[in-house]
């Protein structure tokens, strides 16, 4: 009678998420507005359209004479296209777009489809926790916690926006899920699929493709272990990874002669190495600039002597600043010594000044970062700092479970191998491997950042559970925990 009962409650909370999986994505529809996009999103959104109306993949203006671009990562546009696409039919004329400012019922209209991507993140969620927590009953309920909190802090911010940081977050856990499958099967199946899907986040965050040289041969070790299996194992991923982004690397080699899955890396790299040159004071100046406001206003700033006024032009924190209006008199006025903000040095001044051209910013980068690489190395600390805050909460009790959160994502690679559990390495691998990549290498803007909320709050999950378990067999030994890791 007690099974039975249990069986019952179990599918009452398994109906439960289905329930509230709807009721959030109703509440995300209600977030979605008519608001502009930003530059990064207008490319997306040009580049989509121009492949759904003409068939050719670039951001530029649209118009039947664009040129092929790769510009910006090629999965999230190649999937709204396809759904414009599919709205046309429904909505002829949708597609007669030929300029900027898009029109308000276009922009609701492309909105909608994250709205999909906020039903697979909340699925994959789910999936994850019936994955990693046991009896099931226990892994609806953390899921439903989950969800209710990625939705708070991440879906809501990310829905009416037309950037990647939804499409990444989404891919990220179900990377998680796949790994998992492929660590207790150990079949090719589920091997060749953890490539394909790290394949589908490097064509959404280009990152990935670098992430992937190290990211591989260790999933393939941690899954496969050492000897003949680590070698099919690897072949196995790398061959999932290799047929989802060579059609597209095969493409800009032949279009560009690079092989490369987007453009922009360079820019990247040298607003990092001006960075890289901040003076130690800038060193511990930046962990207030990067923190919380509560944490600035109550903690940092009174110990630190600092206040948000010296955010403004000439102040002591100027230089983290992206928008002075100093600095753009100063850029129009072509005066690039007197920049002050790093972002705007770095994405501006130097390549102005110096007429450094697309190709050959990531060359002076890479110059400026074999200089001084423990300069370089030791900034990873302040910029980790900044992207460390991704829930991007301002009051304390936010605060606080973003670096819960957080911290627990970060120590999860460590407690897999004190727990001798590989589902802590499967869950988080990738995000903290992407953490790492944008603490050292870029300067790690706060968006950066979001996509790793949905695997931080499944790794605090994990930890509160295993602390949890580890209590109950402490009080009452020899019984199994009610909720444990499986």
């Amino acid at each position: 009678m007690a099974s039975t009962h249990l069986r019952r409650l179990t599918t009452f909370a398994a109906a439960a998420v289905v329930l509230l999986i709807l009721w959030m994505l109703i509440q995300d529809f209600h977030a979605i507005s008519a608001s502009s996009l930003g530059g990064d999103a207008s490319q997306n959104v040009r580049s989509s359209v121009n492949l759904a109306k003409y068939g050719v993949y670039s951001n530029q203006m649209i118009s039947p004479d664009v040129t092929p671009g790769f510009r910006r990562e090629p999965l999230p546009n190649f999937l709204l296209a396809f759904y414009l696409r599919m709205a046309d039919l429904w909505s002829p004329g949708l597609l007669d777009q030929t300029g900027q400012p898009f029109t308000e019922a276009f922009l609701v209209v492309i909105k909608q489809i994250n709205l999909v991507w906020a039903a697979a993140l909340f699925t994959g969620l789910w999936l994850t926790s019936q994955l990693v927590f046991a009896p099931l009953l226990a892994a609806h309920g953390l899921a439903v916690f989950q969800i209710v909190v990625v939705n708070r802090f991440f879906v809501l911010k990310a829905v009416d926006r037309m950037n990647t940081e939804l499409i990444a977050g989404t891919v990220l856990v179900w990377l998680g899920v796949v790994l998992l499958m492929a660590s207790r099967s150990r079949t090719w199946q589920w091997l060749l699929g953890s490539g394909v899907v790290f394949g589908l986040m490097a064509l959404t965050k280009a990152t990935g493709a670098y992430v992937a040289l190290i990211l591989l041969p260790l999933m393939a070790l941690v899954i496969g272990g050492l000897g003949k299996r680590f070698w099919l194992s690897f072949v196995a991923i790398s061959f999932g990874f290799l047929i989802t982004v060579s059609p597209w690397l095969v493409r800009n080699q032949v279009e560009f002669s690079k092989l490369v899955i987007a453009q922009g890396g360079g820019d990247v790299l040298l607003i990092r190495s001006v960075f890289n040159q901040m003076s130690w004071q800038q060193f511990g100046d930046a962990f207030y600039a990067y923190a919380p406001r509560d944490l600035r206003h109550d903690l940092l700033g009174p110990w630190m002597g600092l206040s948000d006024d010296d955010f403004s032009c000439g102040g002591r924190l100027s230089f983290f600043t992206r928008d002075l209006d100093c600095d753009q008199e100063a850029l129009e006025e072509k005066r690039y010594g007197d920049v002050q903000s790093f972002y705007q040095r770095g994405k501006r001044g130097i390549p102005r000044e110096l007429g450094l051209k697309s190709d050959e910013q990531k060359d002076f980068a890479l110059q400026q970062f074999r200089r001084e690489p423990l300069q370089a190395l030791m900034t990873g600390l302040p910029i980790g700092w900044r992207g460390f805050w991704g829930f991007r909460a301002r009051e304390w009790k936010y605060i606080a479970l973003n670096a819960a959160a957080y911290l627990a994502l970060l120590a999860a690679p460590l407690l897999s191998l004190i727990e001798r559990k590989s589902s802590w390495l499967m869950v988080s691998i990738a995000p903290v491997s992407f953490f790492i990549f944008y603490s050292f290498l870029s300067h790690f803007l706060p968006r950066y950042s979001t996509p790793f909320i949905p695997a931080s709050l499944v790794c605090l999950s994990m930890l509160l559970v295993d602390f949890a378990a580890k209590l109950s067999r402490h009080i009452a030994p020899g019984r199994l925990p009610s909720v444990r890791l499986t």
